[in-house]
């Protein structure tokens, strides 16, 4: 599973009571020191049951608070039931790209970051200036995963991400797309160096939040190096999903109209798409188990538990050959 928690922030620093599934909200935001507030409960409790009901072996997550909070939830959500991979990444509003992986599986894991990873990118403004490079905005958590009686040769291999995002604070990269492409770009020479050094014998993910449109019917134009080679390719138009489906995300324009988009993405190398036996996108329900319909304004976005909804991709790791 891929999901973007949306501003994920556990920091309980406070003694957490024995009942604190059953506090009030404001009794819950009262348990940390920070600044920052934390993840509504309520929405914590919906996340949860949704991940509980998937019961997922491995996820990935974006905009975690770090791992205090992703280890905070895995405890008091889960029932510790996942192990916690992450490195705090580059990110200026501590947002982070963070696994669970179930801790029944027995597989072992090696988190790689290259958060330090040149994008050899500059604004306009800076081309005669010291700067050398930006680096990505986030990350990207390149997971590794492995038997335990096997730690030389990973089963996959997941190229988490979490690109820039169409903010333009400054008003020097439109819709962020200068800063994305460049993180675009050098992500594939991630993934070219990676299936060499592995002698393109192992499966390899890109997932995470894009930030932007990248399956190939609609693609925006910095995603163009995801298909230059014509080695990867989207899991929902691999299952034959229509694009229509596959929302990851509700916005709203100028007109304050609701446009479904698709930013949440898992691509495979075609080599290994016969792994792939199925790939959905997750939508809400409600206490009676009825899904909710998409959101028509912010107000009803605003009490979904994430503004993002989460990719599920099954596979059957016994087809490898």
């Amino acid at each position: 599973m891929q999901f973007n928690l949306e501003n994920f922030f556990i920091y309980l620093d406070k003694e957490v009571p024995n009942n604190w599934s059953d506090i009030s909200e404001d009794h819950w935001q009262t348990l940390t020191h920070s600044t920052v507030k934390l993840k509504p409960l309520e929405k914590l409790k919906r996340i949860a049951s949704l991940i509980i009901e998937q019961s997922p072996d491995i996820l990935l997550l974006n905009e975690v608070g770090g791992r205090e909070s992703l280890n905070n939830f895995n405890n008091l959500f889960l029932s510790g039931s996942y192990n916690v991979e992450l490195i705090e990444g580059n990110s200026n509003r501590g947002i982070d790209i963070g696994y669970l992986v179930k801790k029944s599986l027995n597989l072992h894991c090696l988190l790689i970051t290259h958060k330090q990873r040149p994008l050899n990118f500059l604004y306009p403004h800076e081309q005669n200036t010291q700067k050398k490079t930006h680096y990505f905005s986030r990350d990207v958590a390149e997971l590794r995963v492995f038997d335990k009686n096997n730690r030389n040769t990973p089963r996959i291999i997941i190229l988490g991400v979490h690109l820039k995002s169409k903010l333009d604070t400054e008003g020097i990269d439109p819709d962020g797309r200068g800063r994305r492409q460049a993180e675009v770009k050098t992500l594939i020479e991630i993934f070219n160096e990676v299936k060499a050094e592995t002698s393109n014998s192992i499966p390899i993910f890109l997932a995470g939040d894009f930030n932007g449109i990248a399956n190939s019917q609609r693609q925006e134009p910095e995603f163009a190096p995801i298909y230059d080679s014509a080695e990867l390719i989207d899991i929902m138009e691999l299952v034959g999903s229509p694009v229509e489906k596959n929302f990851t995300q509700i916005i709203f324009n100028s007109l304050n109209n609701a446009v479904p988009v698709q930013i949440d993405y898992f691509f495979i190398n075609k080599k290994f798409s016969k792994l792939v036996k199925g790939a959905y996108t997750l939508y809400y329900k409600d206490k009676g188990g009825i899904e909710i319909p998409p959101p028509i304004n912010l107000e009803q976005r605003l009490q979904l538990p994430s503004d993002h909804f989460p990719v599920v991709c099954d596979l059957l790791l016994d087809d490898i050959k």
